[in-house]
């Protein structure tokens, strides 16, 4: 068992509660109700480095990784310091997140937001939709192909932009054969949890020029940024790095110019 499927099971009590206290006929009114998302892939068809700064607190190969976790500071430091979007850890178990941390960010940010979370089920975007994302991740390596396609239509039918999520070859041939802008390439092992930036870049290349390249994991400083930009990334998701620094605003700074 990856630890994807082990997430994707530990998650499924609290789903299935959700549910039921709010069934999804109702939930998806309510979602439809709440303000229009923003645009979260215009950004990146644009020249530029363009960083989606990760709020989280833990993870499961790291444990926590920022012990004072004020996310609404980080939010808006990311936010002045030049992210061009932001992403949410909502995943309770084992990064320790929220909806509630999504929602609060959202109303105090521009920007937009994706909800990043292990999303196997069309609850948890009308969820997202509710509380303020513009973006869901779908990961190709826990969803069938034809369950990935009927949930990416489902969430553009809210109006939201789905990022697919590729770890290798084959998970990016399944991402391509959906109607996904948005191809993130994660250069994180799943089962080794060790990166491989050079096997990452290599599928940067691979994704083709109608699609955005969004290369994840394992970015700590501007040099990063431009190898995976020269790789083929159009956007870069960075987590860890900003989570550890002092001050995470100054340090996306610094990744985005090569200097503070």
């Amino acid at each position: 068992m990856t630890i994807l499927n082990q997430i994707v099971r530990d998650l499924l009590p609290s789903l299935t509660a959700s549910k039921e206290r709010l069934p999804l006929r109702e939930l998806e009114i309510m979602a439809k109700d709440s303000p229009l998302p923003k645009d979260f892939a215009d950004v990146f068809r644009m020249p530029g480095l363009h960083v989606i700064a990760e709020l989280k607190k833990a993870s499961p190969s790291k444990g926590v990784i920022r012990p004072n976790f004020d996310y609404l500071e980080c939010a808006q430091a990311l936010e002045s310091a030049g992210a061009a979007a932001l992403s949410v850890l909502t995943e309770e178990n084992y990064f320790l997140g929220s909806l509630r941390v999504l929602k609060e960010v959202a109303q105090q940010v521009d920007i937009p937001l994706l909800r990043k979370d292990f999303i196997v089920d069309p609850y948890q975007i009308c969820e997202a939709r509710l509380h303020g994302a513009s973006a869901v991740l779908l990961i190709a390596a826990l969803l069938p192909a034809g369950e990935l396609a009927r949930l990416s239509d489902y969430a553009k039918s809210l109006g939201l932009t789905v990022l697919g999520e590729a770890h290798n070859e084959e998970e990016l041939k399944t991402l391509l054969g959906c109607d996904i802008a948005l191809i993130g390439i994660n250069a994180r092992d799943l089962h080794s949890f060790g990166t491989n930036t050079s096997e990452a870049n290599k599928l940067l290349g691979r994704v083709p020029a109608d699609r955005i390249a969004i290369a994840e994991s394992a970015m700590n400083n501007h040099e990063d940024l431009v190898r995976a930009k020269q790789a083929g990334a159009r956007g870069f998701l960075v987590g860890e790095a900003l989570m550890r620094a002092e001050c995470p605003g100054d340090k996306l700074k610094e990744m985005l110019c090569g200097h503070v």
